[in-house]
């Protein structure tokens, strides 16, 4: 019988822990979704409440979309918007539609610098990619350059690496992106030519021998695959031979 080592955290002594109590009536932490204080909920680890983290409702449609990921009402394979277009990549997984709690969470994430987000994203990614690609590394999509650089971090690779310290993911930083314009507002046509050639296989990716033949492509929101398709093109160059996208929201 093997006996496996206690892990013994080192205790709290009471001045620092009546320090903190202090600190948090003074100063209480807010939910960043409804705004209710977080007091006395250190536990949580999260800058979101309880009642917002279960409200967030999965995708629960029999049939999806084959390639975005949206719930098929009359349609059989694809949806209206995903028919009639070809893509890269093998598949997508959402998570959710992008609304409510959700829209909230990326948006504190992405745009209001809530770097702490990165670990309740990656906690609710971690069992889907595990139960959908076990043991695949995974691929974060890059930010624009412009938006690492006001930021100080890129929302993905932080996302990758919150997954890597929770789970023991294997991720691969493979790219990076040149400078280019904003999807936001383009129609897939005009997001396709936005896109096209600002993705490119990064310093970790030239350096590695050789590229694993399945990946998961990493990203936050599903729009209309003009990323994750030039995204794979470029790994798929590389030597890749498969990419799956995995998303926490689609914009339906």
């Amino acid at each position: 019988m093997v006996v496996e080592p206690r892990v013994i955290s080192p205790p709290v002594r009471w001045p620092e822990k009546l320090a903190r109590s202090l600190l948090e009536i003074v100063y209480p932490r807010l939910c960043l979704c409804c705004g209710d204080p977080l007091l006395f909920r250190a536990s949580l680890r999260s800058p979101v409440c309880g009642s917002c983290q279960e409200s967030l409702a999965p995708i629960r449609a029999g049939r999806r979309c084959l390639v975005c990921s949206v719930p098929l009402v009359s349609e059989l394979q694809r949806c209206t918007r995903c028919s009639g277009r070809s893509f890269s990549f093998a598949s997508n997984f959402s998570l959710y539609e992008y609304r409510g709690p959700v829209r909230q969470i990326i948006s504190q994430f992405k745009f209001s610098n809530r770097r702490s987000l990165a670990c309740l994203i990656a906690r609710l990614l971690q069992p889907h990619l595990e139960g959908r690609y076990p043991g695949l590394p995974v691929v974060p999509v890059p930010g624009s350059r412009h938006s690492v650089r006001r930021r100080g971090w890129d929302p993905m690779a932080e996302v990758a690496r919150a997954l890597h310290r929770c789970a023991g993911t294997e991720t691969l930083a493979l790219l990076k992106r040149r400078k280019g314009g904003p999807q936001k507002g383009l129609h897939y046509r005009e997001r396709l030519q936005n896109i096209r050639g600002t993705i490119r296989l990064g310093g970790s990716g030239k350096r590695h021998g050789s590229l694993p033949e399945r990946v998961v492509l990493l990203d936050d929101i599903f729009t209309s695959g003009a990323t994750a398709d030039e995204c794979t093109r470029v790994l798929r160059l590389a030597g890749v031979q498969e990419v799956h996208v995995l998303t926490l929201a689609v914009e339906v």
